[in-house]
């Protein structure tokens, strides 16, 4: 009975007593960045609100051949025209490089979409990520080792108990 009790105690500490708590984590990211080809005056987006709206900042990790352009901002507009990309301002992030490994926050703002655009002449290779990184909600068992161990010694002493239940007496029969 002890050990059925030590049983059903353990399972009980192992699985239904859980915290949950929130942790910085990937909530969303743009890997590998498509195309990783930009020929003269063409751009890549990628609009990081689509899936979630859960983010807090940013984690650029983009590498290119020749300096490009990467804006994060909120768009407006886009001519099919032009091809030309309109933005509220201000931008969060307007600058012009080869390497970018920066994290550039985007939370209580209404940035929605990250634009890597080539404003030179030559083709360009553009390699690297961008994680929207944000609070993952988490859940773990806090009495996951006592409760494990308390089943054990449920199992055990039912083995035992099994074991070394009630013997049957031998009776010596004489013919």
């Amino acid at each position: 009975m002890v050990a059925l009790l030590l049983l059903i105690l353990g399972i009980v500490l192992v699985f239904l007593i859980q915290e949950s708590y929130t942790e910085e984590g990937v909530v969303d990211e743009w890997t590998p960045i498509k195309p990783s080809t930009l020929y003269p005056q063409n751009k890549t987006g990628w609009a990081f609100m689509v899936k979630t709206e859960e983010g807090n900042f940013l984690e650029l990790n983009v590498t290119a051949s020749e300096g490009v352009r990467v804006r994060i901002g909120t768009i407006t507009g886009y001519d099919e025209k032009t091809k030309e990309t309109f933005w509220k301002n201000p931008l969060l992030f307007n600058e012009t490089g080869t390497r970018f490994t920066q994290r550039v926050t985007i939370a209580g703002t209404e940035a929605n979409y990250l634009e890597i655009k080539n404003e030179g002449a030559k083709i360009i290779s553009i390699s690297g990520n961008v994680k929207k990184i944000g609070n993952v909600p988490k859940t773990s068992y806090p009495y996951r080792g006592l409760g494990t161990l308390a089943a054990l010694l449920g199992v055990a002493l039912l083995i035992y108990g099994v074991a070394a239940g009630k013997r049957k007496k031998r009776s010596k029969r004489r013919l």
